[in-house]
């Protein structure tokens, strides 16, 4: 059973509006705060990033929880847990156990993708979960817990007619998952996104280049950068996943996944963390499918997303 079947593929309108999900996480017991979470928003490289950093926690000992959207096969790629997807058979569960809460409040699909995921974290006892925002980020139903540290990956022209119309606007809207006395890490240095975190007295904010560096390196169906942050070098970075793109990807996980590990008292460790980004899978993402004949599928969705794919391909061929 999908959990879209419920909704009669009806397309909800967006409700600027955190009371329903707030509503119904309180009837199941407040599941979003019983693991720690990390909120990724912004307007293109969230899935990725995520990945990444998802990995890089793995890979330091703690169950993960991963939530994505949208899903571009099935809807268990919502739902992962140390990256594995939720089964069938347990989908079939949540959504029946939790249908009638569902349409007590009159979730929307994302609200009620939003509340399985915490559900299903919370029954599973994840360390920490990596949630990725669905839209904006100030009224998105993620948007509930209370993160550890957030990250904006950008911000450009997406959705203007429920975010706004100038990145100022949008900037604001994803500057909403921030918290004044959590990190925020940035992935990119837009005055928008920048001024916009001091207004709100972010105490700590990180961004390239003033915080955290990376050297891109391209090299044959690989991603290569070097790496620094504060105390730390590291050398010869490697991801599978193709482009500039990604290496400013990469850099924003690894700062993040940094102040983590002094947040959480995690073990520093070079060689997994370059394992853990080498083995890091996104599909979709200059995904090379077939080399004879070379075929790459990349879900750029929008004006900036789809300048940087054109841009990578002429630089890499």
């Amino acid at each position: 059973m999908k959990l879209y079947n419920l909704f009669n593929k009806k397309v909800f309108h967006i409700q600027p509006d955190l009371d329903r999900i707030r509503k119904a996480l309180k009837e199941l017991g407040n599941p979003h705060l019983d693991f720690k979470s990390v909120l990724i928003s912004g307007t293109n490289g969230k899935g990725s990033t995520s990945a990444y950093l998802e990995s890089l926690l793995r890979i330091s000992g703690l169950k993960t929880g991963l939530f994505t959207s949208p899903h571009l096969i099935k809807e268990n790629e919502r739902f992962q847990i140390n990256r594995k997807e939720i089964d069938d058979g347990e989908l079939s569960f949540y959504i029946n156990d939790l249908k009638n809460l569902i349409q007590k409040h009159n979730l929307t699909y994302f609200e009620a993708s939003t509340l399985l995921a915490f559900k299903y974290f919370s029954d599973k006892k994840v360390d920490i979960a990596v949630l990725e925002v669905g839209l904006g980020g100030r009224w998105d139903a993620t948007n509930v817990v209370n993160p550890i540290l957030s990250i904006i990956t950008n911000v450009s022209l997406d959705h203007t007619h429920i975010l706004g119309d100038t990145l100022d606007k949008i900037a604001f809207e994803k500057l909403g998952i921030a918290r004044k006395n959590t990190p925020l890490v940035l992935g990119t240095s837009q005055k928008e996104l920048i001024n916009g975190a001091k207004n709100l007295n972010i105490k700590q904010i990180f961004y390239p280049p003033k915080d955290y560096k990376y050297f891109y390196k391209k090299d044959e169906y690989l991603t290569v950068l070097d790496y620094q942050f504060n105390k730390y070098f590291i050398k010869d970075i490697k991801t599978k996943m193709l482009g500039k793109r990604q290496a400013n990807n990469v850099a924003t996980a690894l700062t993040s996944y940094i102040l983590l590990t002094e947040i959480l008292n995690l073990k520093f460790e070079e060689n997994k963390i370059k394992n853990g980004i080498f083995n890091t899978s996104w599909k979709g993402r200059m995904e090379v499918i077939s080399q004879k004949p070379l075929i790459i599928v990349d879900c750029a969705h929008n004006i900036d997303a789809i300048r940087k794919t054109i841009n990578e391909l002429n630089g890499l061929f």
